[in-house]
């Protein structure tokens, strides 16, 4: 088997682990993307003329070959400009692509992480004998570089180890509610769980006295098990039942005690001034079932 017929195996093996809209979005990027290389050196081609052109014309007038092209603001371009913009639209396709899986499937992937995998580093150290030649190395790479789907389609396959898009999602909740579960420092729980109810002993909640009245606010790490209840109710990180997502979004709550009313698993919440949070199920073998399968039994 050849090299082309390897690319071409790992590229049928990427595309059949994303739904067709996922790689219809790919595809249109794609072209996008390759016809903006096309589309900025034909520009470039243009430009360079049109200068050349003024210049000849204007030739001892003193006057500069921009001065009717793109003087007074009107016009703001280049030769830079548009070597840069072809060099910078590796990281928007990558960009653009990562942040498209982020929000489709609820991930957490990096854009900067595999923006380094596949774009060369600039040369940063200015003193070095040979750095004019790293930058011109670097320059010529980022002019002639071509960025493919499958490309990112690998770097996020390697992230999420093989698992499909949908479990990674699950996987990274699951992560997360660990986390805010359990002091990595000395490997203690933050939670208890009493019979039906799960209370999160540590810095799960902030109260803050104000005139008229005091504010209540839940930190990130409870909001992530909120998150994980949600998910443990409706089965679906995309679906979160509104009287939770009402208060995983609001930094004001104005009260103690919230009823998820549009849920059967999970009751209540309840807030108290000395940092804990009690949250309520409506059986005692679904606290001890979210437990299990969420915040785990070990740091």
């Amino acid at each position: 088997m050849n090299l082309l017929q390897k690319f071409e195996g790992v590229t049928v093996t990427a595309d059949a682990r994303i739904t067709e809209t996922d790689r219809h979005f790919c595809l249109a990027h794609q072209a996008a993307y390759d016809n903006a290389k096309d589309s900025l050196q034909e520009l470039l081609c243009f430009w360079e003329d049109a200068q050349n052109q003024q210049a000849e014309l204007l030739a001892g007038t003193d006057t500069p070959p921009s001065f009717y092209i793109g003087s007074r603001g009107n016009i703001s371009l280049s030769k830079e400009d548009i070597l840069n913009q072809i060099s910078s639209r590796h990281s928007l396709f990558i960009g653009q692509l990562v942040s498209f899986f982020n929000k489709t499937y609820h991930l957490s992937l990096s854009i900067a992480e595999i923006e380094h995998s596949l774009i060369p580093d600039k040369p940063d150290d200015r003193w070095t004998d040979d750095y004019e030649d790293r930058v011109k190395a670097y320059t010529e790479a980022m002019q002639t570089l071509s960025v493919r789907y499958t490309d990112v389609l690998d770097q996020i396959f390697l992230y999420t180890d093989g698992r499909e898009l949908s479990d990674q999602a699950l996987h990274e909740l699951k992560e997360k509610c660990h986390r805010a579960a359990w002091n990595a420092s000395n490997g203690q729980a933050k939670f208890t769980q009493k019979k039906c109810t799960l209370l999160l002993t540590g810095y799960a909640c902030h109260y803050q006295d104000m005139y008229g009245g005091g504010r209540w606010e839940l930190v990130l790490s409870t909001s992530d098990i909120l998150r994980g209840i949600a998910h443990f109710e409706t089965g679906d990180c995309s679906n979160i039942p509104l009287s939770i997502g009402n208060i995983i979004g609001s930094y004001n709550l104005s009260h103690n005690v919230y009823e998820f009313y549009d849920c059967q698993k999970a009751l209540s919440l309840k807030l108290y001034k000395n940092n804990r949070v009690d949250i309520k199920f409506s059986t005692e073998e679904y606290a001890w079932q979210f437990v299990s399968e969420y915040l785990g039994d070990i740091c």
